[in-house]
């Protein structure tokens, strides 16, 4: 019996240093250490994403703007085809661009829209600034308000049968300057 109590007792002292060396470790907390750790490695991963968000929408907006620069592009070149065929069909001179002569050979630049369909002489791109109409419509008008794009048509005829048309598109966003450019032959089909 004397054995079982010692045993006993044993058992307890036992069971009692071991409840009370797990309930303090486990009621044990961070160190100052530790929480300036977690604190910096979450500060990062956080400045990390909104980071790249932002360069994301930054790219999402250039490309955007590269879309509308390549239609822009697009119509000016078609527009140099409407004026040549419609030229043609008025039995004019197929590069009667402006409307009132033929332009020969050499290099010309021009502004041209939809809503004219005639080219206008225009000596730089800073001055082919394109607006947006009611309608969301880009072209040369006067009521218009101003957008970021800018479009210059030029010209260049080496022979009096073919014209190479450039059509150059060109904006600033965030400071950068960006440009987009589509070249074509066009020929005279009234030959």
């Amino acid at each position: 019996m004397l054995k079982n109590k010692k045993l006993q007792r044993e058992r307890e002292i036992f069971s009692h240093k071991f409840i009370t060396w797990t309930s303090k470790t486990s009621l044990r907390g961070f160190t100052l250490m530790e929480v300036v750790v977690i604190l910096f490695v979450l500060s990062v991963g956080i400045l990390a994403i909104l980071s790249l968000a932002r360069r994301s929408s930054y790219f999402q907006s250039v490309k955007k703007n590269l879309i509308v620069a390549s239609y822009l592009s697009q119509e000016g070149i078609e527009l140099m085809k409407n004026i040549r065929d419609t030229n043609i069909i008025l039995e004019d001179s197929y590069d009667n661009w402006d409307g009132f002569s033929s332009a020969g050979v050499g290099e010309f630049t021009y502004k041209v829209d939809f809503f004219t369909l005639l080219a206008t002489t225009c000596p730089s791109i800073d001055e082919a600034v394109l607006q947006n109409d009611k309608d969301g419509f880009f072209g040369h008008i006067k009521d218009g308000e101003d957008s970021i794009f800018k479009r210059l048509i030029t010209v260049r005829a080496e022979t009096s049968s073919s014209t190479t048309v450039e059509s150059w598109v060109e904006w600033t966003e965030r400071g950068q300057t960006y440009d987009y450019k589509l070249e074509t032959i066009l020929y005279d089909l009234s030959l």
